[in-house]
């Protein structure tokens, strides 16, 4: 951990263990907490045991699993409701919702993974579980465009440090095939997401950028079920307002 001698290395594990929950709402064992973050089980308990008396986390007792709890998803609320990030976006992706009437997503950039920031449903794609936190990038339409044009030597660490676990049946997995998508994607100027993520969604995404750095630092996401749109339609109709939109995103948003 950088910096270490001015940080708390306790607090740092704390809140590694509260960030794997962000990923899934599938919920975690003890177990699992401890693979997934590499602290001791012993250690694992404590952290857990006192994050639910606090209300950051709940344990479901038939199954045992841990989730998050009540006071996490409000403090997750409150922060959004509040955030200047939400505002800027909300104002273009409402103005585009009502002008197109498609679900639309904004997730930026963490460490690994790409989180939601702000989200606006369609009444066809209120069935379907979609990312509510964080999420690893490559089965996301969003975070497939901020891989997409990345630096290739970040892109290459990043790919390198993924699991690529199937979410559905489509679910790109190979490296190699990840890479030679997200090449595609950078040349095409958005991406495509063929129901990787969840059966009967496709997607298209494109990148948000940093004015300040030029960096790539996110992605916007057009979502529709396959019912109201095949793929080729969806991107031949909606692909040139998704690239406007991101673009008017990067800027008025700073990071």
């Amino acid at each position: 951990m950088a910096g270490k001698d001015n940080s708390s290395e306790t607090l740092a594990k704390g809140l590694w263990i509260l960030d794997i929950f962000g990923d899934d709402d599938v919920g975690y064992t003890l177990s699992q907490i401890s693979r997934r973050t590499g602290i001791n089980k012993t250690s694992i308990y404590r952290y857990v045991n006192t994050f639910c008396e606090l209300g950051f986390l709940k344990r479901d007792d038939r199954t045992g699993l841990y989730r998050l709890g009540v006071r996490m998803l409000a403090l997750a609320h409150a922060m959004l409701e509040k955030s200047e990030l939400e505002r800027a976006v909300k104002t273009q992706v409402d103005a585009a919702h009502e002008r197109h009437g498609v679900h639309i997503d904004v997730g930026i950039l963490s460490g690994d993974a790409i989180y939601l920031i702000y989200r606006r449903e369609s009444q066809d794609t209120k069935a379907f579980r979609s990312f509510s936190y964080g999420s690893e990038p490559y089965y996301l339409a969003a975070g497939k465009a901020a891989m997409a044009f990345m630096d290739p030597g970040d892109l290459a660490a990043l790919v390198g440090r993924l699991e690529l676990s199937p979410k559905t049946d489509k679910t790109v997995t190979s490296p190699e095939a990840l890479l030679a998508d997200l090449r595609e994607s950078a040349e095409r100027g958005y991406t495509r997401n063929r129901e990787e993520f969840v059966p009967g969604l496709i997607a298209i995404g494109a990148p948000l950028y940093s004015l300040r750095t030029g960096k790539v630092v996110g992605g916007v996401s057009f979502d529709s079920s396959t019912d109201r749109y095949s793929m080729e339609e969806f991107e031949k109709r909606f692909a040139g307002y998704l690239v406007e939109l991101a673009k008017k995103i990067s800027a008025v948003v700073s990071w």
